[in-house]
């Protein structure tokens, strides 16, 4: 007899394949098994998680995730496959998916962008290990290495296989190409495939790269009044409102419409306690803003004494050698200040650094040996000629 097999999604069950005469027929009538139809057909429409049956250390891997489908008051993990490596393997990403015991928002929670960036890690470690999806009213999504291959060599670039080796930086990637290069469509999977029906608001962590020092500072879209609300939730001592930069994350899903903030947690390669207990703080005080988890809020940039800046000013070398900086992480300098002083290999002054605006120290270099053209130190500063939102210029290349 002619037989009319279900879709892919239910090989191997009870309902693998229909006849047209089965002995089901002889029990049940034919409205009767048209409505059995129609509510299994609902059930495969619906089930979207795709899982491809294979695990990585006992965790089920996945291609696209859907929330909706995922058990209610329960924490689960996967791992998401990505692009292609050279190869013809595939990238993985670790993800943990909080899902609360009733509806709610849903917020997404990232590390790793970067991989020198490592207190992000843990402060997304961290706020996952507090969460009890049993007594939550929404979901909590937590991407644990963004970037898999720059965490493996713990570097700010993703290393591709193209014409010897190209460093792609992975935040200027977003929300990627679905035919472009390994680091470009790994983006646009993310994107597409994790973030896209699953997401309300987003955090996106980072760190000073490598060679370089943060003080407690976000990022965020000077023209989303959300997103500005969400940055104050974190005990920061600064905010820039930027312009938008083009190729981050966060300035993807602000685009998208979603909410984001993009945290500076410190220095570069290593767990800082309060670095990381900044993250954490102001991950639950977004989610307690939202519902989310219940209690009291956590220390918020009112607590701080926050400045709330429209623009970077950078100071960089002019000549070679050994730097003493005159300031630290978040002192307030006045425009002329000196702020770093630079001496050649016998002890001579060589160069003296002075301030060329009034501002907060945002970023220091960490490096003493500094060549012409490095960075020495970073201000942020609030100009009046941009009025209180963002400078649309925006001086040099994002710092996030």
């Amino acid at each position: 007899m002619p037989t009319h097999p279900l879709p892919a999604e239910c090989a191997g069950s009870a309902f693998a394949t229909l006849t047209e005469e089965s002995t089901m027929t002889r029990y049940l009538s034919r409205p009767l098994l048209l409505g059995v139809s129609l509510l299994l057909s609902s059930a495969i429409a619906h089930a979207a998680t795709v899982f491809t049956g294979d695990k990585i250390e006992g965790v089920p891997v996945i291609t696209r995730l859907d929330v909706a489908d995922l058990a209610a008051g329960k924490a689960h993990r996967f791992m998401f496959r990505t692009s292609e490596t050279s190869i013809g393997q595939y990238w993985y990403v670790p993800v943990m998916v909080a899902k609360g015991a009733r509806p709610g928002k849903r917020v997404l929670l990232v590390a790793g962008v970067h991989g020198d960036e490592l207190n992000p890690v843990a402060a997304v470690q961290e706020t996952m290990a507090l969460l009890d999806p049993t007594s939550m009213s929404g979901t909590v999504i937590g991407i644990m290495g963004a970037s898999p291959p720059s965490l493996m060599n713990i570097t700010r670039t993703w290393t591709i296989n193209d014409l010897g080796g190209a460093q792609i930086n992975p935040n200027r990637t977003w929300p990627g190409r679905e035919d472009g290069n390994t680091v470009e469509r790994h983006s646009w999977l993310i994107t597409n495939q994790l973030i896209k029906g699953n997401v309300d608001a987003a955090v996106d962590h980072h760190t000073g790269g490598t060679g370089t020092d943060f003080a407690k500072f976000l990022f965020v879209y000077g023209d989303s009044p959300e997103s500005i609300q969400l940055a104050k939730l974190f005990p920061t001592d600064q905010i820039m409102l930027d312009p938008g930069y083009p190729g981050t994350l966060e300035y993807s899903l602000v685009k998208a419409g979603i909410p984001a903030v993009t945290t500076e947690l410190g220095g570069a390669r290593k767990f800082v306690p309060e670095m990381v207990k900044m993250g954490v703080d102001g991950n639950m005080n977004v989610l307690i803003h939202y519902g989310i988890v219940a209690g009291p809020m956590r220390r918020t940039s009112a607590d701080t004494s926050v400045f709330i800046g429209n623009d970077l000013e950078s100071v960089r070398a002019v000549a070679g050698g050994f730097l003493t900086l005159q300031v630290k992480l978040n002192d307030t300098v006045s425009k002329g200040q000196r702020v770093a002083v630079q001496r050649n290999s016998f002890g001579d002054v060589v160069h003296e650094y002075r301030a060329t605006a009034d501002g907060r120290v945002a970023i220091v270099g960490s490096d003493a040996a500094s060549e012409r053209g490095s960075e020495i130190l970073t201000l942020l500063v609030n100009r009046s000629d941009c009025g209180a939102k963002a400078c649309e210029s925006g001086k040099g290349p994002p710092k996030e």
